[in-house]
């Protein structure tokens, strides 16, 4: 077993690692501000502050979409074909099934948390409520075709191009700079503050260290992926009883 107060070994020099992490949060603003400029002068801004009605799936999945190909793309050219190196740097590499277990009950356990945050808030700040909506909901109201994108990119694509940024290249970039809990405390705050509302933040950041333990102790990014699944698929899951009535008090903010 491997040192938590050792480093972890980063194919990148700081300031190369600096420009990557530059690269894509410039690359993802700019497309974001794009994206909620055509979302004002389209559905409007009402729907991300909690009021009208719910977000158009196909705004929902242009927003994910943003993300992954910002972190995706200027990893890709700048972390890795500038420097030649192969995927297995950023954890593309296999693991043994029990870790992609433990990775299952992280997600879960991360759900629970994620849940009792944001019933926690709404008892301090009833006005939050409003924030607690989810944006989506599977219901008839939507297309089989928004429906599925969302799904394709809640559950396979953004899981994946987090933790392969956030883990695979962020925490091990810095881990091969700093102790490694230093490495995954910054790592897991960002992390945290990329899901913007407080209880997915707060969640976000403590499980984002479970996340790097994970990555620190395989090497691999599987885990933390079958982690993110399965809090996504929970929530899609949850927020789906909900639309029909059929979710109890208790698993609701």
């Amino acid at each position: 077993m491997q040192s938590t107060t050792s480093t972890f070994q980063s194919p990148w020099r700081f300031w190369h690692g600096a420009a990557v992490l530059a690269s894509a949060m410039t690359l993802y603003i700019l497309l974001s501000w794009a994206h909620m400029e055509i979302v004002r002068q389209t559905v409007g801004m009402q729907a991300y502050l909690g009021e009208g009605p719910r977000l158009p799936p196909h705004v929902l999945v242009a927003g994910q979409a943003i993300k992954a190909g910002a972190l995706l793309t200027m990893l890709w050219l700048v972390g890795l074909r500038l420097k030649g190196l192969s995927a297995r740097w950023i954890g593309l590499v296999p693991v043994k099934p029990v870790w992609i277990g433990l990775g299952v009950l992280t997600g879960l356990g991360g759900f629970c948390l994620l849940l009792a945050l944001a019933k926690l808030i709404v008892v301090i700040v009833p006005d939050w409520l409003a924030f607690a909506q989810a944006p989506f909901a599977l219901d008839a109201g939507n297309s089989l075709a928004g429906s599925i994108a969302f799904l394709a990119m809640t559950l396979a694509i953004t899981p994946v191009a987090e933790e392969i940024f956030f883990r695979g290249f962020l925490f091990r970039w810095m881990s091969g700079h700093h102790r490694v809990w230093l490495a995954a405390g910054v790592s897991s705050v960002m992390f945290g503050v990329a899901h913007i509302l407080p209880p997915q933040a707060i969640a976000a950041t403590l499980m984002g260290l479970v996340l790097c333990w994970l990555y620190w102790r395989t090497g691999s990014i599987w885990p933390s992926v079958a982690a993110h699944v399965t809090n996504n698929a929970i929530g899609i899951g949850l927020g789906a009883a909900a639309a029909g009535g059929h979710l109890p008090a208790w698993l609701t903010p």
